[in-house]
């Protein structure tokens, strides 16, 4: 039994040693790139839909952290991410709208006084979806700690009702910046 599990590690030690793939950290971790960043999961997160795997890897909207508003319903300290790239959305460094069909838009928050993503917000734009608030399917999802999934908690009017203040941007708060 001893000498499997010795010839196993050896057999990882030395696969992992001369690779230049993604490894997996032992304790679960995100996996790492020995040349360099992180290289970002392909599977969502537990409860997220498919469409939102890796968004994190995304083109990040602001250039830092949104922290929490009084009155903000995304309660947390924000980052926002988007499937497009700064060409598609912003070319020549000008924001151009409405996005594009396809477009996917990720808010993630850090809830206060917590070290996790509590807050996934999802804005999806398909066409024929929602013609009243420019195609965009709006969704929000909760989590109460890291290890559990995230639960479908808003969407639809409630989230429309207050993106409408965005209607100039797309119905987007957060600009390309």
């Amino acid at each position: 039994m001893k000498r499997t599990a010795l010839l196993a590690a050896l057999f990882l030690l030395f696969n992992a040693c001369g690779s230049n793939e993604p490894q997996v950290e032992p304790n679960g971790g995100e996996p790492t790139d020995p040349n360099g960043p992180v290289v970002q999961p392909s599977e969502p997160l537990p409860g997220l839909p498919e469409s939102t795997a890796g968004f994190d890897s995304w083109l990040k909207m602001n250039a830092e952290p949104i922290p929490p508003k009084p009155a903000d319903p995304h309660r947390g300290t924000k980052d926002v991410f988007i499937n497009q790239t700064r060409e598609a959305i912003a070319p020549g460094g000008e924001n151009q709208y409405p996005y594009p069909d396809g477009t996917i838009i990720v808010k993630s928050a850090v809830p206060p006084g917590k070290d996790f993503v509590g807050l996934v917000a999802v804005m999806t734009k398909k066409k024929g979806t929602n013609p009243n608030h420019n195609d965009w399917e709006f969704i929000e999802y909760l989590r109460d700690n890291a290890d559990s999934s995230f639960r479908k908690a808003f969407e639809g009017r409630l989230c429309e009702n207050c993106h409408v203040k965005a209607a100039d941007t797309d119905y987007s708060f957060t600009v390309l910046e």
